[in-house]
């Protein structure tokens, strides 16, 4: 079957390099803010550049793409205050869950996953590079605001996003496609080298970050946080994906990349400001793993659903 060829081509050999992230830092300790500093400002930008670089986007296209994005993101960030009010959650751990479910590890989980399904094509790899490049952007706004509790306000905290290479690189990779200007090959050989190495280091880092987190408190705020994030919003992004009328490898990609497990952002910043870290770590772990079986899932639906 379809959905077992999924689970042996594309879930199982992102869940062992998982595995080997995890031995592995449990052996040799990383130091993981190197490992998101290798990600952030050098295999990301390389990547983004090589896959927009290859693109055939459209202005509309990239519009099509945003106001999905943005959609589905509002609608996110009501569900999470919702809830919470609900649970009667604390300031801090209203900000931590909003953040579990908004925020998505599309850029570690979420590439990966996309090289695989696809087979490396550039179209379904551009459009996961715009999500990317919009969650970036979700984090170091909505995302830090909300884990701070504290009236820092956007403009300060939006230039921190103007300040990551993957924006430049972006735009870079944009303006070469545009204008068909040809790279030359000393700078492409490196730059296309540096892209193919993101899968391994991104899922290895994952591995690393989950290897010690223990479950042990607010079990069933954890669940409902994965359920959420793992099943609730793909079932909005397919209704978004209806309303606006997408087809082919781009609802394909959208549709898979809402499926995403929990940022590992959300669990540093709700350990940077204090937001019940245990709680967040706990919750990246879950979704992680059970994204295992609700991706298989949610891939198999988008390739039959949406035919390319």
């Amino acid at each position: 079957m379809f959905i077992f060829h999924i689970l042996q081509q594309v879930i199982l050999p992102i869940v062992l390099l998982i595995a080997v992230g995890a031995i592995l830092h449990r052996n040799f300790q990383f130091e993981m803010k190197t490992f998101s500093k290798l990600i952030l400002y050098f295999y990301l930008p390389a990547l983004t550049f090589v896959k927009i670089y290859e693109a055939k986007a459209t202005p509309g296209l990239l519009l099509q793409i945003f106001s999905f994005l943005i959609i589905h993101f509002v609608l996110l960030c009501i569900i999470g205050r919702f809830v919470s009010k609900l649970g009667k959650h604390n300031k801090k751990m209203t900000a931590s869950f909003s953040n579990s479910i908004a925020l998505t590890n599309n850029g570690n989980v979420g590439i990966p996953v996309n090289d695989l399904a696809f087979q490396h094509n550039p179209l379904a790899m551009s459009v996961q590079m715009i999500v990317v490049l919009f969650e970036i952007f979700i984090t170091f706004t909505y995302g830090l605001v909300n884990a701070s509790t504290a009236s820092i306000g956007l403009r300060k905290t939006a230039l921190q996003f103007f300040k990551m290479p993957i924006f430049y690189f972006f735009i870079l990779g944009l303006v070469f496609n545009m204008f068909h200007i040809q790279v030359p090959d000393f700078i492409w050989i490196p730059m296309n080298t540096v892209s193919n190495g993101m899968l391994a280091i991104a899922l290895v880092s994952i591995g690393a970050q989950v290897a010690n987190v223990r479950f042990h408190r607010n079990t069933i705020t954890v669940m409902l946080s994965s359920i959420i994030r793992l099943l609730l919003s793909p079932l909005l992004a397919l209704l978004i994906i209806s309303i606006l009328q997408l087809n082919g490898i781009v609802a394909q990609a959208l549709w898979i990349a809402s499926a995403m497990p929990s940022s590992r952002n959300s669990a540093a910043l709700a350990l940077e400001y204090d937001n019940e870290p245990e709680f967040a770590a706990q919750t990246v772990l879950l979704s992680t793993l059970c994204s295992s079986l609700t991706l298989t899932v949610v891939i198999y639906l988008a390739m039959s659903l949406f035919k390319a």
